[in-house]
């Protein structure tokens, strides 16, 4: 194994971790406020950051401007396809929203082709990476449907989020991931404190704690918050070093078994769906899918460019 491997799998278990302790907060404790979740998230990975860099166990220059106008776009669209994402963890919304969400891959291939006017992937590449978001799409989609305003929220969240996936891969050209992790959570914080000002969620969230928070509730929720950092870390780290769409394929296969991990074990709430023959027959057919991608991308040097051509 070596470093590509290491932070796949860093990846990987950090992003299942939080995602189920995100719907977990959202679907058993009823603490639907997404703007407060990702507020507070944002800001204790920017605590931890900060005491870490006064101690000096990080070598981080301080947040400037000049430095973080340079992610200021990427972090404003990731910060909305995360807020539609965590609005959409109530199930009842946005019940097909997961399986758009599925779309990003493919997406960041149009996306990177329109940057960078020429296609980084060939033709094995591209099929393979459609053929395991449609397999994810099906995977993930317990009720079989598409309502419009989980195709709407959900194709503006993947494309917000392929966009930003692509930028912080050409970023990471010239900053290191801690560096990203820093000043996308410092702008993070800033306009998560924007969007408060017209959502109002914070004296909602604080009467909620005071009144109806059970004591569980206030430890999963520390645990969420404390689990941001090396969430942030170990995206921006396996975009660094697998690139933006490698980083959501594995996604994709991570949410197919994320949600029947989630399923089989009752971990959050589903309303009365659950896993029909479609969804069982997608999971099977990801793992070849899966291995197959592995396969056409694993020997392509061409799209190691973020580290390969680091100074």
């Amino acid at each position: 194994m070596d470093i590509r491997d290491y932070s796949a799998a860093f990846y990987v278990v950090c992003s299942t971790f939080c995602s189920l302790l995100g719907k977990v907060i959202v679907t058993r404790f009823f603490f639907d406020y997404p703007t407060v979740i990702l507020l507070l998230q944002n800001a204790t990975s920017l605590f931890i950051i900060e005491v870490l860099r006064i101690i000096n166990v990080l070598k981080i220059s301080p947040y400037s401007f000049d430095r973080g106008r340079h992610v200021m776009l990427p972090s404003m669209l990731l910060c909305f396809s995360q807020w539609i994402t965590v609005c959409s963890f109530e199930g009842i919304g946005l019940p097909v929203f997961d399986s758009m969400k599925r779309l990003t891959a493919p997406l960041i291939i149009i996306v990177s082709i329109f940057i960078h006017k020429q296609s980084r992937y060939d033709k094995h590449q591209v099929a393979a990476v459609v053929a395991l978001s449609l397999i994810s799409f099906i995977t993930v989609n317990l009720e079989m449907s598409l309502d419009r305003y989980s195709f709407m929220y959900g194709i503006i969240a993947a494309l917000f989020q392929a966009i930003a996936y692509v930028h912080f891969e050409r970023l990471s050209q010239n900053f290191e991931a801690s560096e990203l992790v820093y000043l996308h959570c410092f702008n993070s914080l800033v306009v998560y404190l924007i969007a408060d000002i017209v959502q109002d969620e914070i004296r909602d969230s604080f009467m909620f704690m005071m009144t109806s928070a059970h004591p569980l509730f206030s430890g999963v929720f520390l645990i969420l918050l404390f689990s941001s950092l090396p969430l942030h870390y170990a995206t921006f780290y396996t975009i660094q070093h697998l690139g933006a769409l490698n980083t959501q394929v594995i996604s994709n296969i991570r949410a197919a078994f994320q949600i029947l991990i989630a399923y089989a074990f009752s971990i959050y709430m589903f309303y009365g769906v659950g896993f029909g023959i479609m969804n069982y027959l997608g999971l099977l057919a990801i793992i070849p899918t899966a291995y197959y991608c592995f396969l056409t991308f694993r020997n392509d040097t061409s799209l190691k460019m973020p580290w390969a051509t680091k100074a």
